[in-house]
């Protein structure tokens, strides 16, 4: 179930750091459901079919680690990123802030928690409060 605060927002790259992160999570009592990896696919920003198949992706490559069993996986263009973000609790121009960041940075990935409660990972974005 959601929570009513919004996530803790962490960047990342695809690679071992967020695998490291998920894990010191899972490993400090947080399920699956309270974690969420978002991949940003520049490829599917440009589908000729995404408005009339609108749908979250969920199996793109092998996900690094096992990370899928992990945390909820997904692998999208910009405006289902956006859309999965405000489902998981950012508003609509935070949503949209937070893809054109990730678009302009070398990141590939954002790291979403409900309800971090310690300082399990390092925080590195304005958007935790």
């Amino acid at each position: 179930m959601l929570s009513a605060t919004k996530p803790f927002i962490k960047l990342h790259k695809y690679d071992e750091h967020l695998v490291a992160d998920i894990e010191a999570l899972n490993s400090s009592g947080y399920a699956k459901d309270d974690i969420y990896v978002l991949k940003w696919n520049p490829d599917k920003n440009h589908s000729n079919q995404r408005d009339n198949f609108y749908k979250y992706s969920t199996h793109f490559e092998k996900a690094k680690g096992h990370m899928d069993t992990k945390a909820n996986f997904f692998d999208n263009g910009g405006k289902e990123l956006r859309s999965k973000l405000e489902h998981i609790g950012l508003t609509k121009d935070e949503a949209s802030a937070l893809v054109r960041e990730l678009e302009e940075t070398d990141k590939t990935c954002i790291l979403a928690v409900h309800d971090l409660k310690d300082n399990i990972i390092e925080m590195n974005t304005q958007y935790n409060q």
